[in-house]
């Protein structure tokens, strides 16, 4: 064990230094008031704004969908490709295709135009960029959350006279609540680090469409003492989240 022990060091080397080496040049003195400032906190509140707002639409969105795939008798390779799609695009690829489609010459954008409804370089941008890069995880999680159900509790419910959505709602969702919730902690984590297709198709305006992230990318030619503390302020977030999701999980039981 000793000698995969050394032969794993080079890993946690390149893991951990970097987390090492930003603790120590944080300037602590200078965290309260980099934290404080009013943009500061007006990107952390539209992150997590946005980021809220996304994971409801993930799940009233995606739960249906992910009911229904977990019920097809065979296995539909192109759909369970497709919903996987946008976890490996790039994010700048997304932005373009939101672009693309809801731009003021797109598609869609073309007519919401007309009536007055604009949605590039606004928050909805934002959350809808959140939306279409983050939904594919919640989606993966609630599917294999349904497909470890008990088909016996289908069939029960069938003999007490749900339908397809009495199962839904009365059966499914309440014994997978909690690889529900865990779903949208890691939809909730996505949205709040997206950058790429939030920068394309949302843009970089303060107090409208400037995340966290995108804060991060304006001050690091600025003040990259700002950047250190709210860099690090961000990753203790990450981790708080990814714990609570890994202690749900850990007690996940169908």
């Amino acid at each position: 064990m000793k000698k995969i022990f050394f032969l794993s060091i080079p890993f946690l080397l390149f893991l951990l230094l970097p987390f090492i080496n930003l603790i120590f040049v944080v300037p602590y003195s200078t965290l309260i008031n980099a934290l404080t400032k009013e943009e500061t906190m007006t990107a952390f509140g539209l992150s997590f704004f946005t980021a809220a707002i996304c994971s409801v639409l993930a799940f009233l969105l995606c739960t249906p969908f992910a009911y229904l795939l977990s019920s097809l008798k065979k296995k539909n390779e192109f759909l369970e490709i497709l919903i996987d799609l946008p976890n490996v695009l790039p994010p700048i690829i997304t932005g373009v295709l939101l672009l693309l489609l809801y731009g003021r010459m797109g598609f869609l954008g073309r007519y919401l135009s007309k009536i007055g409804f604009e949605i590039p370089f606004t928050t909805s941008a934002v959350v809808l960029a959140q939306l279409f890069v983050s939904m594919g995880y919640y989606l993966k999680v609630s599917y294999t959350s349904f497909l470890a159900v008990d088909r016996q509790l289908k069939e029960e419910g069938y003999i007490l006279g749900l339908d397809e959505l009495g199962l839904l709602f009365k059966v499914y969702l309440p014994v997978c609540k909690k690889g529900i919730v865990i779903g949208i902690l890691g939809t909730f984590s996505r949205a709040l680090g997206e950058f790429g297709a939030t920068v394309v198709f949302a843009g970089n305006v303060y107090g409208r469409t400037q995340t966290v992230s995108l804060y991060i990318y304006k001050l690091y030619a600025q003040n990259q003492d700002e950047v250190y503390c709210v860099s690090f302020i961000m990753i203790a977030i990450s981790y708080l989240l990814l714990y609570i999701t890994k202690k749900l999980l850990n007690n996940v039981d169908y």
